[in-house]
């Protein structure tokens, strides 16, 4: 009862995910550095089929540079997958963070819904499984169709992060204060994994910020859900967002954009970038419009192949409570 009264509580509170903010921070900070904008386009444009289309253009021929102001009209709502990658040295990438975004450029409007990680659902030619295993079987691409069969959806686009990118930003951001609110100590030598975190208002390094971020199990006592987790997260992003406003980070957007370059993957176009940066890079009055959700359920004991273990239960209600929740952002008018 105390984890369904946490979800009903903070679902609605969570703002955007680490993975979304340190994206759609960072573009706003340099949208219109627009030769660097074009480098860096095109060092993340990666069809989610990871075939990427060559251009018949002659090398020698100069492209012209978009210009952000001439953009119009406004893209068509459409809906996001959002990835946060853990991507290790000989193995295979897992989805450690999926978001969901109904976008309404018109309305200067977004819907996000966190997908706990560990959410039971039938994953295309794998049987049902946990949706952050679909990263690895497949990668982005059955993640969106086990996500669109399981929502009863269709997603238009997606934007992933590996967890090397999310550390060098909030590093080269100088660190994000955080005031942790506990002691946090785990360690599973067989994935290099070792948190240790004592409480207290403190700046945290893009090594410490990730672990915030991620912090589950424990050395110390009951683990937290992932709901807690969540929250964690929403902390890190407030934290992320005031330095990537702050002026100083004016002097760094270059170190900024060669490492998103390097670890930033979409298959949003420069144009449909352009788009974006155009809608929501003056608000006004529209930021209220952002909204934020969580898909909720139940943790349930399943055996799967010849294993008992912990599995997320969404009910066929919160689905379709998801579903019309996103036809109504995309229905909207401008």
């Amino acid at each position: 009862m105390k984890f369904l009264s946490f979800a009903k509580r903070y679902g609605k509170r969570i703002a955007f995910h680490l993975v979304s903010i340190c994206i759609i921070s960072m573009l706003v900070v340099v949208g219109y550095a627009a030769i660097e904008y074009r480098q860096l386009v095109r060092q993340w444009y990666v069809p989610i089929d990871g075939q990427v289309q060559q251009t018949a253009k002659a090398p020698s021929e100069p492209e012209p540079v978009i210009d952000l102001t001439s953009v119009s009209p406004p893209m068509k709502p459409f809906v996001a997958l959002i990835l946060g990658i853990d991507s290790r040295d000989g193995e295979r990438a897992r989805s450690d963070t999926i978001m969901l975004a109904a976008i309404n450029p018109g309305k200067q409007s977004a819907y996000l819904i966190s997908i706990p990680r560990d959410s039971y659902l039938d994953i295309p030619g794998k049987g049902h499984d946990k949706v952050n295993h679909a990263m690895a079987f497949g990668g982005p691409k059955l993640v969106k169709q086990s996500l669109e069969s399981f929502l009863g959806i269709e997603i238009d686009r997606y934007v992933s992060v590996d967890f090397d990118g999310f550390r060098k930003i909030v590093d080269e951001l100088g660190g994000i204060p955080i005031d942790v609110k506990k002691r946090m100590k785990y360690s599973d030598p067989s994935d290099d994994t070792y948190i240790d975190l004592q409480p207290g208002m403190q700046t945290l390094n893009g090594e410490q910020a990730l672990d915030y971020a991620r912090y589950r199990k424990s050395d110390l006592g009951k683990e937290d859900s992932d709901y807690q987790r969540i929250a964690r997260q929403q902390e890190i992003m407030q934290a992320i967002a005031v330095k990537a406003a702050s002026p100083e980070t004016l002097s760094k957007i270059h170190a900024l954009m060669q490492i998103m370059g390097q670890h930033v993957k979409m298959d949003l176009t420069e144009g449909e970038i352009a788009a974006l940066l155009l809608a929501y890079g003056n608000p006004g009055d529209n930021h209220n419009l952002f909204q934020t959700d969580t898909l909720t359920g139940r943790d349930e004991r399943i055996w799967q192949d010849g294993v008992l273990g912990w599995y997320h239960l969404v009910p066929s209600t919160e689905r379709q409570r998801i579903r019309q929740q996103i036809q109504a952002v995309l229905s909207s008018s401008s």
